[in-house]
């Protein structure tokens, strides 16, 4: 039987399956008619040829289809089928062929080459893709699904950001435990795990491993649930509680590869390095016997062979915890002292900014070349355009950002008189631009973390606490840690030290508006970016990190408060955000913000707020106007199944296809979880003539 990763056995690679079946499946789920789709492969299959076939005579490909269509037919699971396969048995010899030939089977395609069994694991994947989320809950809640497919799909969800879905489909399968778990249970509750921490429910995850370990059997269902809880232990420094969980995961199930990683991490985190030695080579005999697929298990041998030589590397190797992100990883000094730094200048009194009018008078060469650096000009982009300022003044200080003119009533943030010349000081030696428009981080290369390079920054900051006071400094400091060149000690640095920051300059900044009524803080008033950014970044913070989403909420309408244009583009995620929670009223809110967006989230979110409060006269217009000029949103909504457009990697093309199919991918589940939502729907596309 022919399985997944076994595409390349076909005989005399004479067709390409691992292009064929995904087009295969799609082909059959239309409609699941065996002779359709036997009549549409005859067509089709000279597409897929292999290297053997590439010049092959049509006739060849019409005599290959039947029993190619019999091979991928027979192992389809399909939904009208309880997503089971109906297989086709062959033809008697002297039977008509079904390819339509005319001739007995015996004489026609039945001579052509053999192809083998597959497996109908191999193929649900490519069933699960072509699938609505809504229909596959359903398959797995009428227990259709066996637990792999069920794995399979909670895999493509949380790997898609549907973690929430993910938990949806696996926690009913662990609400009364498995009498006799096999190794896909096991399979299922990780995954089941890292959808919990997605949606950051690490409490759920818990009760769950600790009810399993229990509860349940000995069995590699509860080996896993040991090995789990012995990983969270050793992230969280509680050595003598990941030892026992470790010692019950191996009872449960002694020859599980991964356990070998647990234990070496333990020992290691001890400086046992003795112990490593005789325990890697403890597991290395164990996992070179026949037992074991030496391609599934070379990694771990790999590491075991590297920590039998020199145990030093465990640590090296294991930087990456296997839970969470080790924030325990080793510093070097340059970072320690930064985050030292901090740690004695964050909780300074705040600095008194204040949120004033721009001053009307000319800015001179240094004033403006502050405003492009800024901007994230480089130094000679800086240069070249104060040389044709004459020229072309009034283009440059449009055309960088996206932002139409600005009003009157904007303000700018304004630090007291001491921080300036602090700042045009650090700014020569510290020698790093701004990230460019709403980029993260600057474009440009910068030796700053370099041996020899870090210390006249360091000495400046240890030599000035009031640095802390500065939003630029603030900003900078930001930048550099998000262009530190080390993968482990980067983001190290960024858990322990962007926190304390980012809430610093947030609160400078709040205070500093903190009596007026109405203030506009725009970015395009250049100084203000570094106070947005900060305010920008604790918002992405607090929300990915999911410890406090109210939080994150009031940061993001504090953030359109000050700069109404929003040119972060962060109420996409906000609007859906608040409509997975049920906050309809607050998502009327935010769309009033934006009542012509070009925004999908936005535009339709609106409406599906409206509709879940029954305000169906209030949304009629409304909804009328957006399928108007969206029709293509509503049209892959209401369908139950969309051919994935291609999409580009410069961006979406407003109105077009890619935007309708990352909104579908987004949200689709939502309005099809609301009951009616989609008929209504269907009915304002046929009030605007726009066809399902």
């Amino acid at each position: 039987m022919l399985g997944p990763g076994d595409l390349d056995d076909t005989p005399q690679g004479l067709i390409d399956l691992e292009r064929l079946l995904p087009a295969a499946v799609a082909r059959i789920l239309q409609d699941e008619d065996p002779a359709e789709f036997r009549a549409w492969l005859a067509e089709n299959l000279a597409a897929y040829a292999g290297p053997e076939l590439q010049t092959a005579p049509a006739a060849m490909f019409r005599s290959m289809a039947m029993p190619v269509s019999y091979m991928i037919w027979n192992a389809t699971p399909l939904p009208g089928n309880n997503f089971r396969p109906r297989p086709l048995p062959l033809p008697n010899r002297n039977d008509r062929c079904p390819c339509g030939s005319g001739l007995k089977y015996k004489k026609c395609c039945n001579n052509a080459p053999p192809f083998p069994v597959l497996d109908p694991l191999m193929l649900w994947p490519l069933v699960l893709q072509n699938l609505p989320h809504s229909q596959i809950q359903q398959a797995a809640a009428a227990g259709h699904l066996p637990l792999e497919a069920r794995t399979l799909a909670a895999t493509d969800m949380l790997e898609h950001g549907r973690a929430r879905q993910a938990v949806a489909l696996l926690r009913p399968h662990f609400e009364q435990l498995p009498k006799k778990p096999r190794n896909q249970d096991d399979m299922m509750l990780q995954v089941l795990c890292d959808a919990y921490d997605e949606c950051g429910q690490r409490d759920k995850k818990l009760a769950l491993l600790e009810r399993i370990t229990r509860e349940g059997a000995s069995s590699p269902l509860r080996a896993g649930a040991w090995q789990r809880l012995a990983v969270i232990r050793l992230d969280r420094n509680d050595l003598d509680g990941a030892r026992k969980a470790l010692e019950q995961a191996i009872l449960d199930n002694p020859d599980e590869p991964f356990s070998a990683f647990i234990e070496l991490q333990l020992l290691a985190k001890q400086e046992y390095w003795d112990q490593i030695r005789a325990r890697a080579d403890f597991w290395l005999r164990k996992l070179r016997r026949p037992l074991y697929d030496p391609e599934a298990v070379a990694p771990i041998i790999d590491l075991l062979e590297k920590a039998a030589d020199n145990p030093e590397i465990v640590l090296g190797l294991l930087e990456e915890p296997l839970e969470d992100f080790d924030e325990d990883v080793e510093l070097d000094e340059a970072c320690v002292r930064l985050l030292d730094w901090i740690d004695k200048v964050v909780h300074r009194p705040l600095p008194a900014y204040r949120a004033v009018e721009e001053d009307e008078t000319p800015a001179d060469e240094e004033q403006l070349a502050a405003k492009f650096r800024r901007m994230g000009l480089s130094d000679d982009d800086i240069s070249n355009a104060l040389s044709m300022l004459d020229k072309q003044k009034q283009k440059l200080f449009e055309g960088e950002s996206e932002e139409t003119p600005v009003d009157d009533e904007s303000l700018i943030l304004v630090p007291p008189a001491a921080l300036p010349p602090l700042e045009a000081q650090w700014h020569k030696l510290f020698g790093l631009g701004k990230p460019f428009s709403i980029q993260n981080v600057p474009a440009e290369a910068w030796e700053g973390w370099d041996p020899g390079h870090e210390e006249p920054w360091l000495k400046f900051l240890e030599n000035h606490p009031e640095a802390a006071d500065s939003l630029e400094i603030i900003d900078d400091l930001l930048n550099a840690m998000f262009l530190h060149p080390d993968e482990q000690q980067g983001p190290a640095l960024i858990i322990q030290g962007s926190q304390p920051l980012l809430e610093r300059a947030t609160a400078i900044v709040e205070q500093a508006v903190s009596d007026l009524e109405h203030p506009l803080l725009r970015w395009s008033r250049t100084e203000n970016r570094d106070g947005l950014r900060s305010l920008y970044r604790l918002y992405s913070l607090t929300r990915h990190g999911r410890e406090d989403l109210m939080e994150a909420e009031r940061l993001a309408f504090e953030l359109l408060r000050l700069n109404p244009q929003d040119n972060h583009g962060l109420r996409a995620e906000l609007m859906n955000d608040l409509l997975r929670r049920g906050q309809n009223e607050k998502a009327q809110e935010l769309a009033r913000l934006f009542p012509d967006d070009s925004f999908a989230q936005t535009r339709y979110g609106r409406l599906l707020a409206l509709y879940r409060r029954g305000q169906l006269n209030s949304v009629q217009e409304l909804a009328e106007a957006a399928v108007e000029e969206f029709p293509l949103i509503a049209r892959f909504l209401v369908r139950a199944r969309v051919k994935r457009p291609k999409l580009s990697e410069h961006g979406i093309r407003i109105g077009g296809e890619d935007q309708a199919w990352l909104y579908r991918e987004e949200m689709r589940d939502l309005w099809q979880d609301t009951p009616g939502a989609l008929d209504w729907l269907k009915k304002i596309m046929k009030i605007k003539g726009v066809r399902c």
